[in-house]
């Protein structure tokens, strides 16, 4: 398939010297749909009620939540795609498939879509592990998210962070107060890229970012930053109108503009009303989170800091676009756009197979950058996908890389410590050589790094 691509991947996830590590990654590889499946899916949702895109209330966030959390027959996605396949056809619900019926189904008809996403967490980790464990579901669970009309998946994007965001306000209770007896304040940035064929699906809040280097001729000898995505600050001049027009503010506190939290006084007790007395705390540096409860307003009904995320849509050509890199503020507060994508290409060129992955130069290069300034290191993360042109050369592994071809699905993904280390584009079809049969990828952590675990 000429519209569907390839790319080696890597990560990076560290919690430099801040007492919590509160960043998160997510990985996802998965199988799209079939088109029977995507039309019984709207109709069931056109049949209960989501129709509407506007009343994406607490309650309809939390029975999503739960509906996902419904057990489900063990096994790979795979394996319950082509069960789905063999009853459409033949009837059948109850035989199962031999091996060779399931060789011969997952040949052609299988399409892959991948979700990656970098989750910041402030006030507390509980946000973005819940983000992590719960967005991805939630974003294809919206009606439209399979759609072909961008305009529809951009919508379905948007529904789905702030379905996230209520289910969230679901579990507030079970999350740990403040040491004042407040409900936590926990909230999360969230940058997320989902790719379906060539196109890749952007939807961010915060000051996470994506960023695609782009090499617009052949004789350039650097790449250009392509900046996708652009920080929610509080005093960007839309931002802080939205802010003000919804009764929140913004102040300064050491220099930084921050989201004014209108707290009642810690020595209150009983309900609020006009005579309470209301601290006004500068509080989130950020204007729009997931999570970050505490900005609700009850008297325009909304969140100050807004949980609607900005959505983009690209098509990606590897002939141009070289790297795309979702990382959190602690790269990009040490590294522009430029040098963090030409770092990766200059890389690429240098180190030979089996030498650090692009992810984790990137990564160890900005925590030496906040050593070098006597800085103590923020959290971060980092996700390198490096694209590669189908009838390009072969390409040089490196460590904890592995190589993803959206066309031919997950089962074809290398095996990851190959002796050789080198994998070769595939021009057509290719055979079944050192290859994992796998379902899906994800990221998971240890002792402060990432790794992809199999």
């Amino acid at each position: 398939m000429d519209d569907a691509i390839i790319f080696r991947m890597s990560a990076f996830s560290e919690q430099g010297g801040r007492k919590y590590m509160e960043d998160v990654v997510e990985i996802r590889i998965e199988y799209e749909p079939t088109s029977a499946a995507s039309e019984d899916y709207t109709k069931s949702h056109r049949h209960g009620g989501q129709d509407n895109a506007d009343s994406d209330s607490p309650k309809r966030a939390e029975s999503e939540l739960q509906a996902q959390n419904v057990p489900t027959e063990p096994g790979p996605v795979s394996a319950m795609w082509v069960e789905s396949l063999a009853s459409e056809e033949t009837g059948d619900r109850g035989a199962p498939l031999s091996d060779e019926k399931v060789e011969e189904r997952l040949v052609d008809t299988r399409r892959s879509v991948a979700f990656f996403a970098v989750f910041d967490g402030h006030g507390g980790r509980e946000a973005a592990h819940f983000a992590r464990e719960h967005l991805w579901d939630l974003l294809k669970r919206q009606r439209g998210f399979w759609s072909k009309d961008h305009s529809e998946v951009c919508a379905a994007l948007r529904k789905g962070f702030i379905a996230c965001h209520h289910a969230m306000w679901k579990q507030l209770p079970e999350w740990p107060k403040t040491i004042t007896g407040l409900p936590s304040t926990s909230g999360t940035t969230a940058s997320v890229i989902v790719i379906r064929g060539v196109h890749m699906y952007v939807a961010h809040v915060g000051d996470s970012a994506v960023v695609v280097g782009v090499k617009e001729n052949e004789s350039d000898i650097t790449l250009q930053a392509l900046e996708v995505t652009q920080d929610h600050k509080p005093e960007l001049p839309k931002e802080k109108e939205r802010i003000e027009r919804l009764g929140g503010s913004v102040m300064k506190k050491s220099g930084v503009n921050r989201v004014v939290w209108k707290r009642p006084r810690l020595t209150h007790n009983g309900p609020v009303r006009r005579s309470t007395v209301i601290d006004q705390i500068p509080f989130l540096a950020v204007a729009r989170s997931l999570g970050d409860l505490w900005s609700y307003d009850f008297y325009s009904g909304e969140f100050v800091v807004s949980p609607e995320p900005d959505t983009t849509v690209m098509t990606l050509d590897p002939k141009r676009h070289r790297y795309v890199i979702l990382g959190s503020d602690g790269l990009w507060n040490m590294m522009p756009p430029k040098n963090a994508v030409n770092m990766c290409y200059s890389h690429d060129k240098m180190v030979g197979p089996k030498g650090m992955s692009c992810a984790c130069r990137l990564g160890c290069t900005a925590l030496l950058f906040w050593k070098e300034r006597m800085l103590r290191a923020d959290n971060t993360t980092v996700i390198v996908l490096a694209l590669q042109e189908r009838s390009g050369p072969t390409i040089p592994m490196h460590r904890d890389e592995i190589m993803v071809d959206m066309a031919q699905g997950i089962d074809h993904i290398p095996f990851p410590g190959t002796p050789y280390n080198i994998y070769e584009v595939p021009k057509a079809e290719r055979e079944d050589g050192m290859f994992n049969e796998e379902d899906e990828i994800y990221g998971e952590e240890h002792e402060g790094w990432t790794c992809l675990e199999w």
